[in-house]
């Protein structure tokens, strides 16, 4: 019963820390995505 009342971060403090994408990556990401996305609705058949 104790183990079910104990926060999680006491399990997360053995865990592998993972670094925050950087803001520039996310909107490098988000253009790339509207970049493709356009491409590969221009070629679509009808």
């Amino acid at each position: 019963m104790a183990a079910s009342l104990t926060p999680a971060s006491v399990f997360a403090a053995d865990a592998t820390r993972l670094p925050e994408p950087s803001g520039l990556f996310l909107l490098a990401m988000g253009v790339a995505d509207v970049v493709i996305g356009r491409k590969f609705s221009r070629n679509r058949p009808d």
